[in-house]
């Protein structure tokens, strides 16, 4: 063989054996393609990189996961508890090219998947959103793991009348009113679309030792910041105003602008959106 011109005769009998009596072994251990862990197909709605393979997975029907969160308006850390149907896959990258930029690589992914990324850490953590699907991304050297889970949403239904107002303040001494209407200058309440505020008045009226204080919360989705302070600055002196002209003693009452520093949730929906503005009412100390 030509091979023999090539080899010693003790190598070329090594050779010979491993590739007549082990060639399967042999030929599979050098080019074995990585292939995923038997019973873990790839995630429907976040692609995995193409060099890595899937070596574990999870699933279960409601799975609670903690998704960091930007900071809020001081500077404190936020996080958001989501629970639903769960998946995880863990994978690892095969090429070393890629795990140098496996972060990068997976932001990328994120909205090419339809996902607003809410939060990332450079180069470990990433938390996106679509809809009511919310993912976790946690990177490692040569491994990455992608926790989905499917929001279950809560049922929300606004105080509608002074008893729930009570019952409420009794046990937190805070409540969210909704259903309040402002003129397009948000001078004023506009009565037609505030029946709400009948029963504010009533609740205030039937303990008249209570002293409040009147926030106002807004999170516009366009516009800045300084906007919406403004904004829930004129909406506060506009609920506090028709109080007082309806009986309220203004001593009572002090109007608070709150913007969008204290928003109850994300503000990506429209129900979001709308939980986020509101009139709340604090029991003052």
């Amino acid at each position: 063989m030509a091979l023999s011109r090539f080899l010693s005769p003790s190598l070329l009998a090594i050779t010979l054996t491993c590739l007549l009596y082990l060639s399967a072994p042999c030929l599979a251990q050098q080019s074995e393609p990585n292939v995923d862990e038997a019973g873990c197909p790839n995630l429907t709605l976040f692609p995995k990189l193409v060099t890595s393979v899937v070596v574990s997975c999870r699933r279960g029907d409601s799975v609670a996961v903690t998704m960091p969160l930007p900071p809020d308006a001081q500077g404190y850390a936020r996080e958001k508890s989501v629970r639903g149907i769960y998946e995880f896959r863990e994978y690892q990258i095969t090429q070393a090219a890629e795990q140098e930029r496996a972060f990068e690589s997976l932001m990328q992914l994120a909205p090419m998947a339809g996902f607003i990324v809410k939060y990332s850490s450079n180069p470990s953590t990433i938390t996106a959103r679509n809809g009511d699907t919310w993912i976790l991304i946690n990177v490692s050297g040569d491994f990455y793991n992608v926790s989905v889970v499917r929001e279950k949403e809560k049922p929300w239904i606004p105080v509608k009348d002074a008893e729930g107002i009570s019952k409420e303040m009794q046990t937190s001494s805070y409540i969210n009113i909704y259903g309040i209407g402002f003129t397009p200058d948000n001078q004023a309440v506009n009565e037609e679309d505030s029946k709400i505020l009948n029963d504010v008045l009533k609740y205030l009226k039937e303990n008249p030792n209570l002293a409040m204080i009147v926030e106002s919360h807004k999170f516009s989705t366009k516009g800045s910041p300084q906007d919406d302070l403004e904004m829930t600055r004129k909406r506060a002196d506009a609920v506090v105003g028709w109080l007082v002209a309806n009986g309220v003693a203004a001593g009572r009452l002090q109007p608070k602008a709150r913007g969008r520093t204290k928003p109850l949730t994300e503000n990506d929906t429209a129900i979001e959106i709308q939980r986020n503005d509101r009139i709340a009412l604090v029991k003052a100390q």
